[in-house]
């Protein structure tokens, strides 16, 4: 396992959601209120005798992305949208760029994405239309620092 030389965050300004820039297709996108991304891997354990697994097979690697934004931004996006269905967008990159004051640049990509679907609600009170986005991932390139 590779140890990173990053010195420590001690008595500074630590990444927070307000330090996001994010991009998608190279186009920073404004409305963003929350953004969501993981990968998972398929560990499984092969038994043979006895009731504890003697080895280890690992399987496919899924990645899940999701992006929460107002409805002007997500009516921003459905507009350039082929017939006005986001799904027709074709694949991009989404860029998500921490960028604190003084601090280090960490860049993840979302390599190879398109649009799955969209889901949006609204109640009393609210006094702006979230959306979420749900998207299709090929890639994650974690800490890209360009």
């Amino acid at each position: 396992m590779a140890i990173s030389n990053i010195v420590p965050l001690i008595n500074n300004i630590a990444y927070s959601h307000a330090d996001i820039v994010l991009n998608i297709g190279g186009v920073p996108i404004v409305g963003i209120t929350s953004i969501e991304y993981s990968d998972n891997q398929e560990i499984t354990g092969n038994y043979s005798t006895g009731h504890k697994p003697t080895s280890v097979s690992f399987g496919q690697v899924a990645f899940e992305a999701s992006i929460t934004l107002t409805f002007e931004a997500m009516q921003a996006i459905q507009l350039g949208a082929p017939n006005g269905y986001i799904q027709n967008v074709p694949f991009f990159d989404v860029g998500i760029n921490y960028l604190p004051e003084n601090g280090i640049l960490v860049r993840d990509v979302l390599k190879k994405c398109r649009f799955k679907g969209r889901s949006q609600s609204s109640e009393t009170g609210n006094s702006e239309i979230p959306v979420t986005l749900e998207l299709y991932v090929s890639d994650i390139k974690y800490q890209r620092v360009n």
